[in-house]
């Protein structure tokens, strides 16, 4: 490129986009500069404002008048709901913001209304494409809906896009639409970043004309366009700096869309990466963002007038981005959708006596553990304990043998490992203090994955397990020596790995609080937003933790032992075994003075029931048995031979087979799959007429696909057990209409979206939904902190009882962004 082309591409940026004067994205480098550096231009902000508060729509009346028709080419008729949508989103296009956020809750058909857009706008030239990302999940059913809804003369070219196979955007541009997920889009940004960081060196570099970055990233790459993207679950990039929000922020279009029952899950602060997506201006510059809306913030200490100016602020803007409506919303005096009711249970159960020790036993330790931490004002450094303290409470709320499943002694290292972190490359350290952690395969955030040496790239305990085995298998049946496994990052060849605590030892020992060998290993949790959520809901201070402290008191005899402090938590456990061992020695010797006199029965080959459960095996068993379904096999017959009741399960199987008796269908909900192992067990023995299957986050798409198809179509199967984090979204199990929550979740907003699974279009049954709760114990707190986040997000959304909207003329909505005056003022 001439120094005068490079001249004039300098010349014009657009800031506030991030873009040249031919429309390319800047290098990463100048725009990382920009984002911190840029004038700011009030004159251009006002106009962006005015802007953007054109596209408020007419009072609510008007817009319920103006119904779009049905578009040629679907089979059936859109709901009047989804007519007034279809109009909304048009004007939306037509006008400045060029898309927006399809807001409405969720079993709304936000989908169907999407399909009827892509009809009935479809592009005039040659960049036709709608790029449509969403949760694995959901993929599937994007496609059949595009089968199912559009008859066949007005059927949608539709292609597939998989990770594992590039696809050239020369072939992509030839479909009207092109289905990815997050997961795909993020491991193409990883794809950019180290692309473009190999080559930023150079001052002549230009990314559009990079032929090798087109073949690498064909979504990303500055000569992609499409005409419209459309996220699926939007919410899922809530986080900004996140890998997949990263990338579908970089992805070019000419119309963008969000598609989401829940815009906000825990905080406003979550709409910037909706804002910067959809290129809503002057909103997608975080700067002015945090400008307008930092008063809302979870740890802000604004004044009330602050913050009510800042909501009214953020009422208005979504007026103008978003159309929302509930499901008892109304059209001219009618329901938006005539349902049948939904009920809610609390179905409030009772520890039994051993279950209560045992969590008095640990909630005591746990609080002694967060009282050290509050004195020593350490609570920020160790606040990942806090969070396993509090994970465990929950989990002992559900089952002990949740807290056994992650309370193993470490096994012993002879220090090679140390040896290894240390002599990592001074790059790949780096890279790693700053990376977040993400299994590039299941795309699941992980507290402890093991990095694969020397590349330094993360990968989840079960996904690395599973690459050993294929690895063995390929090696025996090509006849080769051992191999290492290759990177399914990089592709590099790996033959050494360490776990990420060995890493934190060697050159983040900060990050290594106390008891972090008894609290750090959190593998079996499903839910990657456990964390966010406590994040965003406790202060350093005691906040909202203050239920959870105890008086200075209760550890006053701790003071003198630091050490035994680490070990408080796994003391619980290991307490909880005596106690058992010490059960069975009794029950052992009644037995035998019974037996006195009988002759000796043969050897049973499996464990006495009254053997206490080991922990360590307990675990192994259950990692070894997401490898085959022999292990499976081995591991549920372990459980069942050594089962041991507790009040949740034992609750879950009674409205079971009461359920049974009304012939329904019933979906359990828990955001652990250990749980869901034990509720298996117990339906196999208890309830053995009755088939049933799974749907979690470890299994293949295919997997998925394969339950969903056995539980909707066969009759027999009548009980589907759903890991919270895989299934909470866009599934459709109307043939279900009993819900069981076993374990409330920090988010009201996930279990709202679990319980819609069932009660959605098409439910021809009332829906009752059981939610299985431990008075008096962390569960309580769980509630009110779900009540304090359905408030906030209520008001900003205007769903609640003072959320109404009331409309405001346009002098009053310039005078409130500060771009006018009121009548009758200066």
């Amino acid at each position: 490129m001439s120094l005068a082309a490079i001249t004039q591409r300098a010349n014009n940026i657009d800031f506030s986009a991030v873009l040249d004067a031919q429309g390319y994205p800047l290098h990463p480098r100048l725009a990382n500069f920009l984002e911190d550096d840029a004038p700011h231009d009030p004159d251009r902000e006002k106009k962006e404002i005015v802007d953007l508060l054109s596209n408020i729509q007419s009072d609510a009346d008007a817009l319920e008048a103006e119904m779009a028709a049905t578009p040629g080419g679907m089979r059936c008729p859109l709901y009047d709901h989804q007519k007034i949508a279809l109009n909304w989103m048009t004007k939306m296009e037509t006008g400045t913001n060029k898309g927006g956020i399809l807001g409405d809750d969720m079993g709304l058909g936000k989908t169907i209304t999407t399909l009827a857009l892509m009809l009935s706008r479809q592009s005039p030239t040659a960049v036709k494409t709608n790029l449509i990302i969403g949760p694995v999940a959901l993929i599937k059913q994007w496609e059949q809906e595009i089968q199912k809804k559009l008859s066949p003369t007005h059927k949608l070219s539709v292609l597939l896009l998989h990770q594992k196979r590039k696809v050239a955007y020369s072939e992509i541009k030839r479909y009207d639409v092109a289905l990815t997920t997050y997961g795909s889009i993020a491991a193409e940004w990883r794809a950019y970043e180290k692309h473009i960081e190999q080559r930023k060196a150079s001052a002549l570099y230009t990314e559009e004309a990079d032929a090798e970055l087109a073949k690498k990233c064909p979504l990303l790459h500055p000569r992609s366009k499409f005409y419209r993207i459309i996220l699926d679950e939007a919410q899922c990039i809530k986080n900004k700096d996140t890998q997949g929000a990263k990338g579908v922020h970089k992805i070019d279009a000419t119309y963008h869309w969000c598609l989401t029952g829940t815009p906000i899950m825990n905080n406003v602060t979550e709409l910037y990466s909706l804002f910067r997506f959809l290129r809503i201006k002057p909103y997608c510059d975080f700067k002015l963002f945090q400008r307008a809306f930092k008063s809302l913030g979870p740890r802000n200490t604004s004044t009330d007038y602050t913050r009510s100016q800042a909501m009214e602020q953020l009422r208005v803007i979504l007026q103008a981005t978003m159309l929302r409506r509930m499901k008892d919303s109304k059209i001219n005096g009618k329901p938006l959708l005539t349902l049948p009711p939904k009920t809610q249970h609390s179905e409030l159960v009772q520890f039994s006596e051993e279950e209560r020790q045992f969590y008095m036993d640990l909630e005591t330790r746990s609080q002694v553990v967060l009282n050290r931490y509050l004195r020593a004002n350490t609570v920020g450094k160790n606040y990942s304990n806090i969070l396993v303290l509090l994970l465990r409470l929950r989990q002992a709320c559900c089952h002990p043998h949740l807290t056994e499943f992650e309370t193993v002694v470490p096994a012993e290292d002879d220090g090679s490992s140390l040896i290894l972190a240390k002599g990592m490359d001074e790059d790949v350290v780096k890279r790693i203090k700053e990376k977040s952690l993400e299994c590039p395969i299941c795309w699941d955030a992980v507290d402890d994955p093991t990095i694969l040496l020397p590349c330094g790239h993360f990968v989840c305990t079960e996904c690395y397990s599973s690459l050993g085995d294929r690895v063995a298998r390929q090696n025996i049946s090509e006849g080769n020596e051992a191999s290492g496994i290759r990177c399914p990052e990089c592709r590099g060849n790996s033959t050494k790995s360490i776990k990420y605590n060995v890493f934190l030892n060697a050159h983040m020992p900060e990050k290594l609080g106390a008891g972090e060998e008894e609290l750090a290993d959190i593998s079996d949790r499903e839910n990657s937003d456990d964390e966010e959520d406590d994040r965003d809901s406790d202060n350093e201070s005691v906040g909202s933790l203050a239920d959870f402290v105890v008086d200075d008191n209760a550890d006053e005899l701790d003071d003198d032992d630091d050490a035994r402090l680490d070990a408080e938590l796994s003391a619980a456990v290991k307490l909880k075994k005596e106690k058992d061992s010490q059960s069975t020695k009794k029950v052992r010797k009644k037995t035998a003075k019974s037996k006195k006199g009988r002759k000796p029965k043969s050897k049973d080959k499996g464990k006495s029931k009254d053997e206490p459960i080991h922990p360590s095996q307990l675990k192994s068993l259950r990692d070894e048995a997401s490898k085959n379904i022999a292990a499976r096999r081995r591991y549920m017959k372990y459980l069942e031979d050594n089962w041991e009741d507790s009040a949740k399960v034992t609750k879950v199987i009674e409205l079971l087979k009461e359920i049974q008796i009304t012939d329904e269908k019933t979906i359990i909900f828990s955001q652990w799959t250990s749980l869901l192992d034990l509720v298996e067990c117990q339906v196999k023995s208890k309830i053995p007429d009755v088939e049933y299957c799974r749907y979690t986050g470890k299994m293949s798409r295919a997997q998925r696909d394969e339950a969903v198809a056995d539980f909707v179509e066969n009759p027999k199967n009548r009980i589907m057990l759903v890991s919270l984090r895989a299934g909470n979204a866009g599934l459709n199990l109307t043939v279900a209409s009993r819900v069981i929550i076993c374990d409330p979740f920090w988010n009201p907003f996930i279990e709202n979206q679990a319980v819609d699974r069932a009660h959605r279009i098409g439910q021809q049954r009332e829906v009752q939904i059981h939610r299985i709760l431990i008075q008096g114990t962390v569960e309580d707190r769980i509630l009110t902190l779900q009540e304090q986040k359905r408030e906030l997000v209520d008001s900003a959304l205007g769903d609640g009882k003072d959320g109404q909207n009331a409309r405001l003329n346009n002098a009053e909505l310039r005078y409130l962004f500060g771009v006018g005056n009121l009548p009758g003022r200066l």
